[in-house]
């Protein structure tokens, strides 16, 4: 048989030893079948879930816990002051022997108010008011005072008496509110009871000790102004920022 007439033959096959594959009827039924039908591992799958699912929820409650953990009170009068800083503006009333005590701008910014101490001690009528933000200096004279009310209001320049009422955003007085007073320090302390003379009492660790700046604003802790710094006989209290309206109305209508 010649060379061409074996090229057509398909060459034979390799025999079991020589070869790496298998057909199936060489492996038998039942290995064929558990390879191709093999079904998935239920329970190696449930864990890896359930491994998952413990990861996420740990990160969730962990990002739940650093936004509720409770803030010190450091950290909030802090946060109210910069925030209120924006809408009450406050000057200084320069003293002699050391810092001075605060008056809060109102009106179209030719107007300040005080606590009656505040000025009290004062050597005369006219006084020098110094702004906190650039050490600016200028003269401003005692245009009334309310020993009832525990206020005094300063003019500055030539003001328009037809805006000496116009307030930064008020809050309401209420009993066991947390208050700060906006002095630097932002100290904390909680409303206490009015008393028979008008001023409201303040409680707190921070009472003890502690000097605060008369004619300071008090805020709530959403910022709202809620009255005027001041004691009596030693004892914090703040003159409520219903007495400062219901002057500065008056004085805008006479």
């Amino acid at each position: 048989m010649s060379q061409h007439e074996d090229d057509a033959f398909s060459p034979a096959p390799q025999p079991q030893h020589e070869r790496v594959w298998r057909h199936p009827s060489e492996v038998g039924f039942a290995a064929h079948t558990l390879r191709v039908e093999q079904r998935p591992d239920i329970g190696r799958t449930g864990r890896s879930l359930l491994f998952f699912s413990l990861v996420a929820g740990s990160l969730l409650l962990l990002g739940l816990v650093v936004i509720v953990q409770p803030r010190t009170a450091e950290t909030d009068a802090t946060g109210v002051i910069e925030l209120t800083s924006r809408s009450v503006e406050v000057v200084e009333l320069e003293r002699k022997n050391g810092p001075g005590p605060m008056a809060m701008v109102v009106g179209d910014g030719s107007y300040l108010i005080t606590t009656w101490a505040a000025i009290e001690s004062a050597d005369d009528e006219t006084l020098t008011t110094i702004d906190p933000r650039d050490g600016h200096r200028r003269a401003a004279n005692v245009v009334h005072v309310d020993e009832r009310l525990h206020l005094a209001v300063l003019r500055v320049d030539n003001g328009d008496d037809s805006r000496i009422d116009t307030l930064p955003e008020t809050a309401k007085v209420t009993t066991g509110h947390r208050v700060f007073v906006a002095d630097g320090a932002g100290r904390p302390f909680s409303v206490g009871e009015r008393m028979e003379d008008g001023l409201v009492v303040l409680y707190g660790a921070s009472a003890a000790g502690a000097k605060m700046t008369e004619g300071a604003p008090v805020l709530d802790q959403f910022g709202g102004l809620m009255g005027l710094y001041t004691e009596e006989n030693t004892e914090p209290c703040f003159v409520p920022i219903e007495d400062v309206d219901d002057l500065l109305r008056d004085l805008a209508r006479d």
